[in-house]
């Protein structure tokens, strides 16, 4: 007798299965941190780890250029980059340093509760030449958009740099997401969080500068 719950198990199982791969690569369970000594942020700043403390995160500000040591995965905010409606925001990231294997980084918007559970959504690329929206909600991502190959991401170089440009539009209805000045995505503002708190999002172990922020 054919099981009719079958193909939902099935469909749930991948999905389930496709956000714990992605939530490792950011640096989730199996994937272990680096140490760094941090902890002190610029002023105005705010972070939160995935796991452990602050002191895994060593953040300075130079001018317009802000450094990112990373030990564990974080994500880092000021209460003051707060835009709703209608706004463009994006930042220029460079990735120092090769990194070791497939870490993420990029820009977060629409924060929310930015404490023990909070919700935003981020948008992502990685070494490969990949991008990856989602919306964080509580204590784990759900993907907008999974891990998808765009030719207009600059990869990871020899030399072990990667700069990229990422972008967010909000135009009405549309969220546009770009880089390097190219439309990687649109999506309907109702299937992301727009409208809140601006900030950054940063992998584990790697090291990133961060500059060009227009908001």
């Amino acid at each position: 007798m054919i099981n009719p719950f079958k193909p939902r198990t099935l469909v749930l199982t991948l999905a389930l299965t496709a956000s714990f791969v992605a939530f490792a690569q950011e640096g989730g369970k199996g994937d272990p941190d680096r140490a760094v000594t941090g902890g002190q942020f610029p002023a105005g700043w705010d972070a939160r780890p995935d796991r452990g403390a602050n002191t895994g995160i060593k953040f300075s500000q130079a001018g317009d250029v802000y450094h990112f040591q990373m030990g564990t995965t974080g994500t880092m905010w000021r209460n003051d980059w707060t835009k709703s409606g209608n706004y463009t925001y994006s930042a220029r990231l460079t990735q120092v340093k090769k990194a070791s294997h497939p870490v993420s980084y990029g820009l977060v918007i629409g924060g929310s509760k930015m404490g023990p559970s909070p919700t935003y959504t981020y948008f992502l690329v990685r070494q490969s030449g990949e991008f990856y929206i989602a919306n964080w909600e509580g204590a784990a991502p759900t993907a907008v958009v999974p891990w998808t190959a765009n030719a207009a991401i600059v990869k990871e170089g020899a030399d072990g740099k990667q700069v990229n440009t990422l972008g967010v539009q909000v135009q009405g209805d549309n969220v546009i997401f770009s880089v390097n000045g190219t439309e990687v995505s649109r999506q309907p503002k109702s299937k992301v969080h727009a409208d809140g708190v601006l900030g950054f999002r940063i992998g584990h172990t790697l090291d990133v500068d961060v500059d060009q922020v227009k908001k």
